[in-house]
């Protein structure tokens, strides 16, 4: 059997899960432990961290198609949702309900990714947990991104800061800035426009000009805030991150959790309260937590 690189390593243990989850959370700037990591946890630990959007689209070439789901969903979502401040806004409603975007859910919790890596207790496959370090990452983001993140007291970005970044090509020029579709999406049109301007899909684009960040989400629900939510966005939706991640093995760890030890996990993680009633507030949690906490058990 080949072995496992270095950056992905697996636990025996719920001692070793713990410690795993927890290296490298001390800040000596700060004087806190914090993690520099974000999380995300999959039932299968050769699941690929696909967009939605490209498994939507496959090999079918039609990208077109994103712009196109995002722009009906704008239009005829408007009488269930607030009227979206902004692109990014308007990407994270889109993504919570369903919508095949180029975003993907983590977690700033190692816990709450845990219970997704081990929820379906399927002993038959390992479960993986996902921690990439988005400070790294962050350094390699363009300047919009850089200079909002350089004039704001944080490592992580929010709907609030992406739409600056959008709007200001420069700090200092801000104020002679023209106009751009993102400042907000009172019609359609401004949303095509800026799909187009920023971020169609370029077949010639260099993969050196390909960059992922991660932002927070508005607490559109109770979900939201209960599962300490975070969304990456990739400049390409084309993309594998785990491939995209394996030539950058400084920024990210891959904790493989055996498929035998979901169980045991999974009823930790139910003591400590992270499980299904929790993290998806409402009848459907709580009646997969019930069957979870009931279901007989065998040898």
């Amino acid at each position: 059997m080949t072995a496992d690189p270095p950056p992905v390593h697996r636990v025996e243990t719920w001692s070793e899960l713990q410690e795993s989850l927890t290296a490298e959370m001390w800040m000596p700037d700060i004087g806190r432990h914090r993690s520099p990591y974000v999380f995300r946890g999959v039932p299968d630990r050769n699941h690929a961290l696909e967009t939605s959007i490209k498994r939507f689209v496959g090999d079918s070439g039609e990208w077109k198609l994103e712009s196109l789901l995002l722009r009906n969903f704008l239009q005829y979502a408007l009488n269930e949702i607030e009227e979206p401040e902004s692109v990014w806004h308007l990407l994270s409603i889109a993504e919570h309900y369903g919508l095949p975007t180029r975003l993907l859910d983590w977690s700033f919790s190692p816990l709450v990714a845990t219970y997704f890596a081990v929820r379906d207790g399927d002993a038959a496959r390992d479960g993986a947990i996902w921690a990439v370090d988005y400070r790294k990452l962050h350094e390699r983001l363009p300047d919009p991104y850089r200079r909002v993140l350089e004039r704001t007291p944080t490592d992580v970005l929010d709907v609030h800061l992406l739409s600056n970044a959008t709007l200001e090509s420069d700090a200092a020029n801000a104020a002679d800035a023209a106009p751009d579709p993102a400042r907000n999406l009172d019609d359609v049109a401004r949303l095509d426009d800026l799909w187009r301007e920023r971020w169609s899909v370029d077949a010639d684009a260099a993969p050196d000009d390909q960059y992922v960040l991660f932002f927070r989400p508005p607490a559109i629900d109770d979900r939201i805030a209960n599962q300490s939510a975070v969304f990456s966005f990739q400049s390409d939706p084309r993309l594998a991150l785990d491939e995209w991640l394996a030539e950058r093995p400084d920024c990210y760890r891959k904790i493989v959790v055996p498929g035998d030890l979901k169980l045991e996990f999974r009823d930790k993680l139910d003591q400590m309260n992270v499980n299904h009633r929790t993290l998806f507030p409402g009848l459907e949690g709580l009646t997969t937590w019930l069957k979870q906490y009931y279901r007989p058990t065998t040898d």
